[in-house]
């Protein structure tokens, strides 16, 4: 009974000097700790009373942020002298904790299968590269090598994936992400001063979107969700599909669009034309409807955004910009075809001149010599380090020694993707959303940034997941489904570090 008396009494004590200490750091505006100690304390929390492990909530987190929020949340700091990011923030608490279960069960975070080797093979020899670079470059090496660590996003999401709990919560967490977004946007797009002036955290915009990927994001959400349709047959499901389809149309993102278009025409020509079939027709209706609307008001066709969509369809042939458009929306399109078409073979041939088998290193500044070119009477404002494309990216990075295991990462994906289209797996919807998000990053800085390298990692690892069970002939749980099996109730005391069992 006294010791228990004593132990209350020291808590207590700890407590009050602890809750003293804090209250100075609030008063005097240094937030790190304090928020820092209260996020611990509510994650053990939270830990206690839900099923769901604490880096399973907080990679969640992560990905819906990263939807919704985009470069906003993607900004968002911890505390003001420390730029501790969301990405940052979730691979140091939910990377710890899959590092101690690993070390606890003696097993590693990898698996035996293709995609993990090219993958692990890729980090080991960009990290071989980096070892020289951060000599040259500083702190510019480890910034642009963020490209190479937010792979660590796949080993999270796979591991997580293996528990039928976790994995709910986390696609449960994609499709939430893709349908609030589809909600925020008009606003965003009817009300951005609310946005930019009002919905703030320490000045920063909690969602501030950047075009191409906003386009992306809607693209990979129709993909999802009317696969899940697919399987289920729900018209919200379709519809919603379509709304985000129509609505990837809007963004004026051409990567975008092949990024919807692509998975459509693979699931085609695996057998299954419906998603084409749909998107085909619902394209056709809004076409006339746009006409006819057109008609009634008296415009122009080079007015309307029917030309506007035809001229982006047209630009896509075009890849060295020589037509000359004249739409509003697309006037600018030749230029842009043009401008990356520069860049790459700038950039490429600056790479085979000075060092093709190893690159030219993270951090080294690939648009110096394009602006040389591309604005000989001055670009000191450009300030894009990635050239519109993760090959280029990877090849100037750290050369053919570092391309071909990349290669080997896509071959492995594409190879994934086509099996599970084919045999109609549930996990399809997952590959098809990994293949619209890879294909923006064939056009654009995409996997070189949290904002989508988050999601797609995430989304590649989940859906490798159940690769064990794949190749036992077991049927993995849809995202959409539930288990409701006994074998899946948690033991509230390990939820912070132990795995929960999962069947087998």
């Amino acid at each position: 009974m006294n010791q228990n008396v004593w132990r209350v009494r020291i808590v207590t004590l700890i407590a009050a000097i602890a809750a003293i200490w804090l209250g100075g750091n609030i008063a005097q505006g240094e937030l790190f700790w304090p928020v820092l100690i209260s996020g611990l304390l509510g994650a053990i929390a939270v830990a206690q009373l839900q099923p769901v492990q604490v880096g399973t909530l907080l990679l969640g987190s992560a990905i819906f942020g990263y939807i919704v929020g985009n470069r906003g949340f993607a900004q968002i700091t911890l505390a003001s002298n420390i730029p501790l990011l969301p990405a940052e923030f979730t691979l140091l608490v939910a990377g710890g904790i899959l590092v101690a279960q690993s070390a606890i069960r003696r097993e590693l975070p990898v698996r035996r299968d293709a995609l993990n080797a090219a993958i692990l093979l890729w980090v080991v020899v960009s990290s071989i590269r980096l070892s020289t670079d951060v000599r040259n470059y500083g702190v510019m090496a480890l910034r642009d090598y963020a490209t190479v660590y937010y792979t660590a996003f796949f080993f999270l999401a796979q591991k997580t994936g293996t528990g039928e709990v976790d994995r709910r919560f986390l696609t449960r967490c994609l499709f939430a992400g893709f349908t609030v977004l589809i909600v925020v946007f008009p606003i965003y797009e009817r009300f951005p001063e609310f946005f930019m002036d009002r919905l703030l955290i320490r000045g920063t915009p909690v969602i501030y979107f950047k075009d191409d990927l906003l386009g992306t994001f809607l693209a990979a959400g129709s993909v999802l969700v009317f696969l899940r349709y697919d399987r289920t047959r729900s018209r919200a499901a379709l519809a919603l599909s379509l709304l985000m389809a129509g609505a990837t149309m809007t963004t004026n993102n051409r990567a975008s669009m092949l990024g919807l278009i692509l998975p459509a025409v693979l699931l085609a020509v695996a057998g299954r034309p419906r998603f084409l079939s749909i998107l085909g027709g619902s394209a056709v209706v809004g076409a006339v409807v746009l006409f006819i609307a057109s008609e009634f008001r008296g415009q122009k066709w080079e007015d309307t955004p029917l030309y506007n969509m035809y001229e982006r369809a047209v630009s896509l042939t075009d890849p060295l910009g020589q037509k000359v458009y004249s739409g509003e929306e697309t006037s600018n399109k030749g230029d842009n075809n043009a401008f990356r078409a520069t860049w790459w073979r700038i950039v490429v041939g600056e790479t085979v001149s000075n060092n093709p088998w190893f690159g030219m290193g993270w951090g080294n500044d690939l648009a110096e010599p394009f602006v040389r070119v591309y604005y000989p009477e001055g670009g000191e404002d450009f300030g894009v380090r990635s050239p519109h494309n993760i090959f280029v990216t990877i090849f100037a990075r750290t050369g053919l020694v570092g391309l071909l295991p990349f290669m080997a990462i896509v071959c492995a994906f594409a190879i994934r993707t086509w099996r599970a289209i084919k045999t109609n797996h549930e996990n399809a919807a997952l590959w098809c959303a990994s293949c619209t998000i890879f294909t923006s990053a064939c056009f654009g800085v995409v996997l070189e940034g949290p904002m989508a390298a988050v999601v797609f990692w995430s989304l590649l690892g989940l859906a490798n997941s159940t690769a064990k069970k794949d190749a036992a002939g077991q049927k993995p749980l849809a995202p959409w489904e539930s288990q409701g099996s006994a074998d899946e109730t948690p033991v509230a005391k390990s939820a912070l570090l132990l795995p929960h069992s999962s069947p087998r």
